[in-house]
């Protein structure tokens, strides 16, 4: 094993699907900046993966199997734990990044350490690859970016407030920054989340880069009823640790909003599926953060 630590870490976490895995493994190999490692997490155990990751030839491709299913946000986790580097980056199996992504944001980190978090704007791409132009302008605006200036961010819980961090497809961070013992599988798919709450709460230095540096895939289809109500509990149980932290108290209504829309979005997902009681209870939660907090 190569004892020379890489300046970043990319975490590619993968689950049978390798129709664009090809293609976001190659961007990371594109990219300007090569001092990194590449660890694809396969939560699949699946030889197609394995294979295509070593028909590269590349050292600094790592393959990580799972013996057993471990679920999105505990996948991610291994990778996480498993990065030599202090600095990661996020790189999903259907995304992809432009060839300046890592230069742009990897030398901002190392050249200040109070910075725990850097990231850039993104274009959306369809499932053939093209640029959503309309869509994408869309959610720069959603998720205000487009407030945001380049430099360091002047208030930094508003990223939060706003969702404006694209941790998962467009964004470097520093592992020592996060308490990981706060973490666990509750997290789920809503993990981005949590570990851009988790960044906030540190109390360092945010920088933002306005450009759009990355791609982010979007695919069609609505997901399984059951996914639904994983996505609304995972989300649900981040916002609930950001509502009740003192430290966003000043965003704290915004958050109790939010925890009202999962609840009874948890509620409605509950109720198409017949489960009546489960689905009661979560509607009263909705109620219980509207009219009390």
């Amino acid at each position: 094993m190569n004892t020379i630590l890489p300046a970043v870490s990319i975490i590619t976490p993968a689950y049978k699907r390798i129709d664009y895995l090809a293609e976001a493994i190659e961007s990371a190999l594109s990219q300007t900046f090569s001092d990194f490692e590449l660890i694809v997490c396969d939560d699949s155990a699946e030889p197609k993966i394995e294979a295509l990751c070593h028909s590269y030839g590349d050292s600094r491709i790592i393959y990580r199997a799972n013996k057993q299913r471990l679920g999105i946000a505990m996948n991610n986790f291994g990778g996480f734990q498993a990065a030599r580097s202090d600095l990661i980056a996020k790189l999903d199996d259907d995304d992809r990044w432009t060839p300046h992504f890592l230069e742009k944001l990897v030398p901002v980190m190392q050249s200040n350490p109070r910075i725990c978090l850097a990231f850039s704007d993104h274009w959306l791409i369809d499932s053939e690859g093209r640029h959503m132009i309309e869509a994408t302008e869309e959610q720069t605006t959603k998720f205000g970016r487009h407030l945001l200036t380049q430099g360091l961010v002047k208030q930094p819980k508003l990223l939060i407030s706003n969702k404006s961090i694209p941790l998962a497809s467009s964004a470097v961070f520093r592992k020592s920054a996060i308490d990981w013992s706060a973490y666990s599988d509750k997290v789920g798919g809503a993990y981005d989340l949590f570990l851009s709450f988790c960044l906030i709460s540190s109390g360092m230095d945010v920088f933002y880069i306005p450009e759009r540096l990355t791609e982010y895939r979007i695919h069609s289809g609505s997901g399984t009823s059951t996914r639904k109500i994983q996505n609304s509990l995972e989300t649900l149980f981040v916002s609930e640790k950001i509502y009740t932290n003192p430290c966003f108290e000043g965003i704290a209504f915004d958050y109790r909003n939010v925890c009202v829309y999962n609840s009874k979005r948890t509620g409605n997902a509950y109720l198409r599926e017949g489960k009546f009681l489960r689905a009661l209870a979560y509607y009263s939660r909705a109620l219980k953060y509207y009219f009390w907090g």
